[in-house]
């Protein structure tokens, strides 16, 4: 082995900090955004909120509604022309081509140690502290509370005990039959099924609390849970000597009962989803606002502008201090301004892509790629991905996520085969046309958000009694020049969580 000194020359792009706030702030969502505006405001002193001096220069209202959409509609024919020429603003494909070196290593990967900001929820009672009020009005010994107390903290989100008698007896040390009691306890609670060890006694707690402990359904879930499982009724209604009707009748009971009985009580629930962005239809036109209204305008504060216009008599290290806090604050407004306007910018390129979407709704959603939304804005792929990563657009139709718009086509050509070609102009939306030497060649663009929602339509009309088969609805999409084999059926209808033929199949 050789010891030595080595000279080499490179080329290295590295990212300031500045540059590395910007592209944080183009990715993420309003409700984080600010978060990250109030943790600026505590750090930088030079950062302050703006006053709205427009409150006290005229009265509240006096703006008609009809002048406010003017002005949105002005600012939709400004956002769309950018779209053709454009403005001068930060130049973020300079720094994403392959990703940047901030001195280190960088990874597109999410990092698992990044804070995460969420919207504070307002509060809500939990699970364990509904039981512990319950348990607290127990007239029980004291070591009976206790052991119910260890089983209530011992529940996992959903309401289930995971745990085993022999499991709570050796950390506990309590005796099988104190075990048992404390269980018993546990689930005469509300709400039911709580403390259940599975499904299917979770099933049970319920029917037996809402006083249908000799019900034809507890007789299913207590006796015949496989069968039920894989939805036999002709066999459960042999075995119990009743009617298919009877059994399908006490199945949909049992369907109606809560499987996780723990989210009664807030937990695993979602937060809201707030939306981003908000397109409305005025006048004929798509109108996109940015719903911003809880990010506060902000300012450099006067008093240290003055100073370092004028100069001042402080010491070095002061005016070093202001002069950086100044140019961060500057960066920052500077960045929350593009951020506005590039998102602007994507949104109204999307529209333009999914116009036929916005006009009529979800079924007509078309193939669309970000690298397409990229060249309509000029930006880099890598920008239109982070504006579109966790955030959503309240449109006419519903509240969706911005990757949403964005799908892979399904081609299917009839004829001889050719490159696909761009759809003329009065082309068919979704189907695109070019003639070759070789004969016409006719390209069918489906979506797969499109092939779902022809699949949830069918089922939703099929007969109850003869529901579709995944080969019957490929059939019928294969006859409406849908390609979809059986299997991709089978997948979608998977996908949306929508039973099997046998499991949807009414009885009456």
């Amino acid at each position: 082995m050789n010891l030595g000194l080595e000279l080499s020359q490179r080329l290295q792009q590295k990212l300031s900090f500045n540059m590395i706030q910007s592209l944080k702030l183009l990715q993420v969502n309003t409700l984080q955004l600010e978060q990250l505006l109030r943790a600026e405001l505590e750090q930088n002193p030079l950062l302050e909120i703006e006053e709205d001096m427009a409150m006290d220069a005229e009265p509240e209202g006096s703006e008609s509604a009809e002048q406010d959409e003017d002005r949105e509609r002005d600012e939709a024919d400004e956002y769309l022309k950018e779209l053709e020429g454009g403005e001068e603003s930060i130049d973020w494909e300079e720094y994403l081509d392959e990703g940047f070196d901030v001195g280190g290593t960088f990874s597109e990967e999410a990092d698992p140690n990044e804070e995460r900001y969420e919207p504070a929820a307002v509060y809500e009672e939990t699970l364990d502290e509904r039981l512990l009020d319950q348990l607290s009005e127990k007239k029980i010994s004291e070591r009976i509370k206790l052991l119910v107390q260890f089983l209530i903290n011992s529940l996992d989100d959903d309401g289930y005990l995971r745990l085993t008698d022999k499991d709570i007896a050796g950390l506990t040390d309590a005796a099988p039959n104190e075990i048992e009691e404390a269980l018993n306890i546990l689930h005469r609670f509300d709400p039911a099924g709580v403390g259940a060890r599975d499904l299917r006694e979770c099933m049970a707690l319920q029917l037996r609390a809402s006083g249908m402990g000799d019900s034809l359904a507890m007789a299913i879930v207590a006796k015949h849970w496989a069968l039920f499982e894989k939805l036999k009724i002709p066999e459960i209604a042999r075995q119990l000597n009743v009617s298919p009707r009877e059994v399908q009748g006490a199945i949909d009971v049992i369907k109606a009962l809560d499987p996780k009985p723990g989210y009664a009580c807030g937990g695993g629930k979602s937060a809201a989803i707030v939306p981003d962005l908000i397109v409305r239809k005025v006048d004929g036109k798509f109108i996109v606002a940015l719903n911003d209204g809880s990010i506060p305008s902000l300012y450099i504060n006067k008093a240290y502008a003055d100073m370092i216009k004028r100069g001042s008599n402080a010491k070095s290290e002061v005016k070093d201090y202001v002069r950086e806090k100044f140019n961060s604050a500057t960066w920052f407004i500077k960045s929350i301004e593009q951020r506005r306007t590039t998102m602007l910018k994507v949104m109204y390129a999307i529209i333009a892509r999914q116009k036929i979407f916005f006009e009529k709704g979800p079924p007509n959603l078309a193939p669309l790629k970000q690298q397409e939304i990229a060249d309509d804005i000029g930006m880099h792929i890598s920008t239109v991905s982070r504006v579109t990563s966790n955030k959503y657009a309240q449109t006419p139709h519903g509240i969706f996520e911005l990757k949403y718009f964005f799908t892979e086509a399904i081609n299917k050509e009839r004829g001889a085969r050719k490159p696909r070609q761009r759809a003329a102009p009065d082309a068919a939306p979704g189907i695109s046309s070019g003639v070759g030497g070789a004969g016409v060649v006719v390209a069918f663009d489906v979506t797969a958000e499109r092939i779902r929602s022809r699949i949830k339509q069918l089922i939703g009309g099929e007969d109850q009694k003869r529901p579709l088969t995944d080969q019957s609805i490929a059939d019928i999409l294969k006859g409406e020049n849908i390609p979809a084999a059986r299997r991709t059926v089978a997948k979608y209808r998977e996908q949306m969580r929508i039973p099997t033929t046998r499991m949807r199949q009414k009885y009456e």
